[in-house]
């Protein structure tokens, strides 16, 4: 990186303007957010996602440039490195983060002129002086995130795939759980230090193409001789655009609930695999930890599940398949219809009383009253474990 440059003394006049924008900062950084957010779709989505982090890096930025011109002192580049990491680390990509800088640049340019260009203030002279400098200050800013653009990637770069592959798996076990250690790999590996992370499972690479570099990624054989796809990610302020972009794939999509400390990992890698497991067995969707509690519930212990679910329901499931089929259908939609036998039987496509038939006889094979409504949790919680594959 170049060296720093020094900001050249400017007339009272120009120093006046300087003060009162710096005054305005948050206001300033507000304005800012709205023009990189309507220009730019990274930053529109940065702005969605990382409201506050970028609202913060606008203010501190703004402030720093005014503050160079007014105590005409040295261009502070600390916080430019400190934001292109962070930027790298999430998948901005650097002519991104480049052209929100230039925007910026003219962004301030054009206050001063507004400002500036008011009767009996600077003069045009005065305002090519304060031109130049705002410039010369967004070209180091510039330089700077280049530089921290190419440190991310050389940090990268320095580890084989088989060493990253460790770190990862260090991270998703926990056996890397001490603060230095974590923050040391997190950096290596390009996962982001704050913000709210979640967890990705997922069986079809669709995912990893749909999300990309904005998680870091590893594939991993389960304890059950299953190939996943593993990724770690930021999200921001919520789900619903992961939400939106994970619909558009394939299989099954298990997603952890969101989480702020590395630490977090082991935990929510778990969740992630448990609303994996949230989907009846043959179905493909995206599921979130939470989205289905009573199958998140059942896919946490599937041995006890599947144990209690082939005792409660051993009647049922030793009929024929056909006819146990028919019975296990007719329950599922007698749950989803809120015990409507009315209802269920419109999406079944059977008389009513076809489904009171059924009912009762699977209350007859189980020795459960579903009329009870400790006996209706039973049997939905049997019912979701066998639907499950358990």
């Amino acid at each position: 990186m170049g060296a720093r440059i020094m900001a050249t003394p400017l007339p009272d006049e120009l120093l006046d303007l300087a003060r009162s924008q710096r005054d305005q900062v948050p206001e300033l950084s507000s304005q800012l957010i709205r023009l990189l957010s309507e220009k730019t779709e990274c930053y529109r989505r940065v702005a969605r996602d990382y409201p506050e982090e970028l609202r913060k890096v606008c203010e501190v930025h703004l402030n720093g440039a005014f503050s160079s011109f007014i105590e005409h002192r040295e261009v502070e580049l600390g916080n430019a490195l400190k934001t292109g990491r962070a930027q790298a680390r999430i998948g901005i990509t650097l002519p991104d983060a480049l052209r929100a800088y230039r925007l910026a640049g003219t962004f301030i340019y054009e206050v001063l002129v507004e400002r500036g260009g008011r009767p009996n203030s600077v003069t045009p002279e005065q305002m090519l002086q304060a031109s130049t400098m705002v410039w010369r200050i967004i070209d180091a800013y510039s330089e700077a995130l280049t530089t921290a653009y190419r440190e991310v990637e050389a940090e990268r770069g320095r580890l084989d795939d088989k060493a990253r592959s460790a770190l990862m798996d260090g991270i998703l076990e926990g056996r890397i759980a001490q603060r230095p250690d974590l923050e040391d790999a997190a950096g290596v590996l390009g996962l982001p230090s704050s913000g709210k992370l979640v967890v990705i499972v997922a069986d079809d690479s669709s995912v990893v193409d749909a999300i990309g570099s904005r998680a870091v990624w590893r594939r991993r054989v389960h304890s059950a001789g299953v190939d996943m796809n593993v990724g770690i990610m930021a999200v921001g302020t919520g789900l619903d655009a992961l939400r939106e972009v994970l619909a558009k794939t394939h299989g099954v999509v298990g997603v952890s609930t969101p989480f702020t400390d590395l630490t977090e990992v082991p935990t929510a890698l778990h969740r992630a695999r448990i609303a994996r497991r949230s989907l009846p067995h043959g179905a493909n969707g995206v599921v979130v930890f939470g989205d289905l509690p009573v199958a998140a519930m059942v896919a946490g212990a599937p041995a006890l599940a599947a144990e209690l679910a082939h005792e409660l329901l051993a009647g049922v499931l030793a009929l024929p398949p056909a006819e146990r089929e028919i019975l296990l259908s007719t329950l599922e939609a007698w749950y989803e219809q809120d015990g409507s036998a009315k209802n269920a039987g419109k999406n079944l496509y059977v008389h009513p009383n076809t489904v009171r038939y059924r009912i009762r006889r699977i209350e007859d094979l189980t020795g459960r009253d579903l009329n009870r409504p400790v006996c209706v949790a039973e049997l939905y919680l049997a019912l979701q474990a066998v639907r499950l594959g358990l």
